[in-house]
């Protein structure tokens, strides 16, 4: 059962004097904001209150070293983030230009004059032995990748299309 609530009017007095009122009248009920029980007043430890006061302090100072560890941490990461990112960007751009002078680089297995560049949505295609012999032995489709890349989604497309054999040769002719 809830006690009867009362409203209070209070003279201009001190803020102790204010508190000192609230905590020793036994009859006196507060309602927590957080769960909306009653509770009574004299059994609280009100904040202008000397032993919540050092209480409240201690608290405060601990959240603050919380949240400058929170910001130490934060400021960290988004170094560590500009890093990766800087990283990612340098990787790229060297794995751009790595894939158009890769036909001239040591250890490419192919002739580069039997190379034709696309570079999107693959690098190259490749008419093996067109060249040196005069005629295509096979057509090879070549993407470069530096570091662990992978295939794109469409890459990943036009390699399933080939293992597959869904390639066909087309010829387009203008209408005259």
């Amino acid at each position: 059962m809830h006690p009867k609530r009362i409203e209070i009017s209070i003279l201009p007095l001190s803020q102790q004097d204010v508190l000192d009122k609230l905590t020793s009248d036994k009859k006196l009920y507060g309602e927590c904001p957080s769960c909306g029980e009653t509770f009574p007043l004299f059994k609280a430890d009100l904040f202008y209150r000397k032993p919540t006061a050092t209480q409240a302090l201690s608290a405060v100072e601990q959240w603050k070293r919380k949240i400058i560890e929170a910001q130490n941490d934060l400021t960290k990461r988004k170094q560590q983030t500009r890093q990766r990112s800087k990283r990612g960007v340098i990787d790229v751009n060297v794995g751009k230009v790595l894939e158009k002078i890769a036909p001239a680089l040591p250890g490419f297995r192919f002739d580069c004059h039997d190379c034709r560049p696309l570079f999107e949505p693959v690098d190259y295609i490749i008419f093996e032995g067109l060249t040196k012999k005069g005629m295509v032995e096979s057509i090879q489709i070549i993407d470069i990748k530096t570091g662990q890349s992978g295939l794109n989604p469409h890459q990943q497309q036009i390699k399933n299309a080939v293992d597959e054999k869904r390639v066909e040769w087309n010829t387009y002719q203008k209408p005259v």
